[in-house]
């Protein structure tokens, strides 16, 4: 029996794959450190999690664009409408300040959600980063908006002897229930790995013979691990 081609996807098996590709969130181990696999990862989770780690910000719309200027996350707070951006960032960005500078005039030129947004009040700017270049602070005392500035640090643990990570922010830990690819031997469990797959990789890990799947999974793992990699499938196989 031919193994499935895309001609062939039902469309449960089409409904299964999107799916997958939306809720399949991945964090990697990279030189000793969990990060997530991508910044779009950071921003699903932020957004998953969003009521329980910014309780005071109501996020009104998530890579709003203007005028070519897109900021990640466009809130306000809840108890006065005050505006406020948020960009998240999965690595060090030394252009950040000058970043969330142009999103503020976009912003206060276009005046987006008034319904939502008092805007004569100051712009919040909140950056949300696991680390933050020299330049960002020296840029932040520079900028005439200084006040305005919000450098917020994000680590990710995870306790010893347990599967899930920890999102830790201001001093409070969230968890992450995402599977955690790139550590050395570490195979995840069937069930979790079985969700994990898109249909055709689904296929033909359960084709496999038994003795060849742990090294399926190793080498899968191996390669997700890699922040430049993504796993896709092509609509004209």
């Amino acid at each position: 029996m031919p193994y499935l081609k895309a001609k062939h996807l039902t469309e449960a098996e089409k409904k299964r794959d999107e799916k997958v590709a939306k809720s399949t969130r991945n964090l990697v181990l990279i030189n000793d450190k969990i990060k997530f696999q991508s910044e779009e990862d950071l921003e699903n989770y932020i957004e998953e999690n969003f009521n329980q780690i910014l309780p005071g910000l109501v996020l009104i719309k998530r890579q709003h664009t203007i005028n070519t200027q897109r900021c990640d996350l466009l809130c306000s707070i809840k108890s006065v409408k005050q505006p406020v951006i948020i960009e998240l960032k999965n690595e060090e960005d030394r252009n950040l300040i000058s970043q969330l500078t142009r999103y503020r005039k976009a912003l206060l030129i276009e005046k987006p959600f008034p319904e939502q947004i008092d805007y004569s009040l100051p712009v919040k700017l909140i950056a949300i980063a696991p680390t933050f270049h020299e330049d960002n602070y020296t840029d932040q005392k520079a900028s005439k908006f200084e006040n305005d500035f919000c450098l917020w640090e994000f680590s990710i643990d995870i306790e010893q002897g347990k599967d899930i990570a920890q999102f830790n922010l201001s001093g409070k830990t969230y968890d992450i229930p995402y599977p955690i690819f790139g550590f050395p031997g570490k195979i995840l469990n069937s069930e979790s790995y079985s969700k994990s797959l898109p249909t055709f990789a689904w296929e033909f890990y359960f084709r496999l013979d038994q003795k060849y799947k742990k090294d399926f999974q190793g080498l899968r793992n191996k390669l997700i691990a890699q922040p430049k990699i993504k796993e896709m499938v092509s609509t004209s196989y």
